[in-house]
């Protein structure tokens, strides 16, 4: 069962896994997939909404595909399974490095070379604690 709009990629099975989220009336407008910082936290829109409109930030989730850096050979290493990844604020995509970026998450699956998107586990509060 997917979960919001198509562009949401949710991809565990919402009648078995968990995904937590917080319920936002959103000051600008918000696409489904995007990935932001929201205060304290790291998530991804579930729904195309205007502002002054609520929406659905989910913050944690099991597998959820998200835009990262393009994936070179050389960094592939970087993104092994079960490796940190960061959000990039300024590029609203993970990334391998922690400096200046918020932990969100590990990798779910090695991605492939030149890949733009990832699979990996969501946990957008770990910046509250790291």
């Amino acid at each position: 069962m997917a979960l919001g709009g198509t562009n949401f990629n949710l991809l565990s099975d919402t009648e078995k896994a968990t995904y937590n989220s917080l319920k936002i009336t959103t000051a600008a407008a918000k696409v489904a997939g995007v990935m932001e910082k929201y205060n304290d936290v790291v998530g991804v829109w579930v729904s195309n909404i205007d502002s002054g409109d609520d929406d659905v930030l989910v913050y944690e989730a099991s597998i959820i595909l998200v835009p990262c850096v393009a994936i070179t050979s050389g960094a592939l290493a970087d993104y092994a399974q079960g490796s940190k990844v960061y959000f990039d604020a300024a590029n609203a995509e993970v990334t391998a490095t922690a400096g200046g970026n918020t932990l969100c998450g590990i990798v779910y699956e090695t991605p492939s070379v030149g890949d733009e998107t990832i699979k990996i586990h969501l946990m957008g509060a770990l910046g509250i604690v790291t």
